[in-house]
């Protein structure tokens, strides 16, 4: 006696047996893939692929005893099975399913045993049985085939009161078992959805408020809704295909209205976008979502962002630099930054670096049209001067008669310029900061790094090249105007300023003993081995007897006949034979 009554379910039923057939086995299978009956099946509506070869479903509604008419519709499926999926000597098929809501009788099975005599692999029928076992594995998939819209309804209705009822403890129930119990009639709500699709959610802690955490590149899903929650948590409702080809048979879109007024900067950059790939944050769109759980019945009014992805797969660069004579100055390997292709045009964008990154290129390709390519300074912020003095160094012999090329690891040429000068700031600027960093990093145990050059100001510029020049041997030699000083509270501290100005003015010397410290752009450096200022003539003000002074007065150091300022580096100085109070 057949499980179900399976002539009155195809009655009620809106849609086809095969259709439930086909569904069950793919939520059974998660490889299984249905084909597309508009293509012609070949004797085949729904495959699996598998280490041995592909395992075959031919799927007939028969809900009676077959009548010959019928069998012969299986005889011709399978003929035209053989005739186009099956190549003799070859193993491709691993087993033949022919599947029926009736059960065949022995003699028909007996029939289908002589027309599948031949093949190499096992056929089988799989009947009544079967189905039921997949329909109470996938009971909410079976209650939308067989009564519709209305026990869906009321078996929502009975989930959401179980899992909106109070929650009580109890002896036997604790509170989080109870939140589970809920929880799971939720996601058993969630299942009843799509037969395509299952929604996974849960909720994500951000590194940062403001940013959305981003699902990882191996995330099965095809569909994000994020929400924020606040306190840096996001509740995430993620879309994740049931089978292979779910996005076939329920394919998933969003179609979107750009409302950027043209002439606008949101304008250009979702123009930028459309012609060359170029990421852009929060343009006002009109959006709706078609297809899966989550689509639309009208559209709404959203802001979008498109981040660029992360890739490895791009192919080596590198900058190679030839002579008029042929011969070639140097190649260096490119770090490529970026890779985007338009949106629409499929143009496509390549942003590189050279390898300490001290230039950077943008190369852009429209299809039957000659290259574009832009070179500009890049960010050392961070990088070792010395690898990026030796680079700029190894720039810098490009003379205007040499060609210039972009190519990649086997020799081919994307871009050659001929003439090519580079930015003058790059031996300016970019090479002396370098250099003067290299050199003051003898004297400092600090591990010293390139500065963001575009913040440097010409102060400070100035002030590392005379550091520069005064650690290479070179003292600096000004004028000082005057130095006012505090008697001390501290009767130790006092008498030592007042044994100070009174060795002044009896004709010594005043000297200043520091460890520089000093700002480049956004970065603070500080040199171990320190400088000696030495002012060559120091008298005290007129009328001021320091001695007599009391905690808390000033007085004023004056320059003598000789207002010069000698400031060197010490000589002979070891670690740890100066210190600073």
């Amino acid at each position: 006696m057949p499980t179900y009554d399976w002539p009155l379910i195809q009655q009620r039923s809106g849609d086809s047996i095969e259709s439930l057939i086909a569904t069950l086995l793919r939520r059974e299978y998660i490889d299984a893939r249905q084909v597309n009956p508009s293509q012609g099946d070949g004797g085949i509506d729904i495959l699996r692929s598998t280490d041995d070869g592909l395992e075959i479903w031919q799927v007939k509604g028969f809900t009676t005893a077959m009548t010959d008419s019928q069998f012969r519709q299986v005889k011709k499926s399978w003929e035209r099975f053989v005739e186009e999926h099956v190549t003799p000597g070859k193993h491709g098929i691993v087993r033949y399913h022919l599947v029926t809501p009736w059960t065949p009788t022995e003699e028909r099975i007996t029939l289908f045993d002589e027309l599948t005599a031949d093949a190499s692999f096992p056929c089988q029928w799989d009947g009544d049985a079967f189905i039921a076992g997949l329909a109470d594995r996938y009971p909410e998939t079976m209650q939308r085939f067989v009564h519709g819209e209305g026990v869906l309804e009321q078996f929502i209705s009975q989930k959401a009161m179980l899992a909106s009822s109070p929650v009580e403890r109890g002896e036997s129930l604790t509170m989080l078992d109870a939140i589970e119990t809920r929880q799971d009639a939720l996601d058993a709500i969630r299942d009843t959805v799509s037969e395509n699709y299952r929604i996974e959610h849960g909720t994500r802690t951000a590194a940062n408020a403001h940013e959305v955490p981003l699902p990882a590149d191996d995330d099965p899903a095809v569909y994000h809704r994020m929400t924020y929650l606040g306190d840096a948590r996001w509740k995430y409702e993620s879309v994740v295909p049931r089978s292979a080809d779910a996005a076939e048979i329920d394919p998933i879109s969003l179609n979107m209205e750009f409302l950027a007024a043209p002439g606008t900067p949101e304008h250009d950059a979702v123009r930028a976008w459309s012609e060359w790939g170029i990421p852009f944050q929060d343009a006002h769109v009109r959006t709706t979502t078609v297809g899966g759980p989550f689509a639309d019945d009208e559209p709404v009014e959203s802001m979008v962002s498109f981040v660029e992805k992360g890739r490895d797969d791009a192919p080596p660069l590198y900058l190679r630099c030839i002579t008029s004579d042929g011969e070639s100055r140097f190649r260096l390997p490119m770090i490529l930054a970026t890779r985007t292709v338009g949106a629409h045009t499929g143009w496509l964008r390549l942003v590189a670096d050279t390898p300490e990154r001290t230039l950077n290129f943008e190369l852009r390709f429209k299809q039957g049209e000659d290259a574009d390519a832009r070179a500009q300074m890049g960010n050392v912020d961070g990088r070792n001067p010395e690898a990026v003095r030796d680079e700029l160094e190894t720039l810098l012999r490009i003379s205007e008669g040499d060609v210039i090329s972009v190519e990649t690891g086997n020799g081919q040429s994307l871009i050659r310029a001929h003439g090519t000068v580079l930015p003058t700031a790059l031996q300016a600027i970019h090479l002396p900061v370098a250099q003067h960093l290299v050199q003051l990093q003898a004297h400092t145990a600090s591990v010293l790094v390139m500065p963001s050059i575009e913040q440097i100001t010409d102060r400070q510029f100035r002030y590392l090249s005379l550091l520069a020049s005064i650690y290479g041997g070179t003292a600096h030699r000004w004028n000082w105007r005057e130095a006012t000083l505090q008697v001390p509270e501290d009767p130790a501290e006092a008498a030592r300023i007042k044994e100070v100005a009174v060795t002044v003015a009896a004709g010594g010397h005043l000297v200043k003993v520091e460890a520089p410290v000093f700002q480049l752009g956004n970065r603070t450096y500080t040199i171990d081995h320190p400088l000696a200022s030495t002012a060559h003539s120091v008298q005290v003000e007129a009328g001021i007897d320091p001695a007599a002074l009391p905690p808390g007065d000033t007085f004023r150091l004056v320059p003598g006949a000789d207002a010069g300022v000698t400031t060197a580096k010490i000589v002979d100085w070891t670690r740890g034979s100066i210190s600073f109070d």
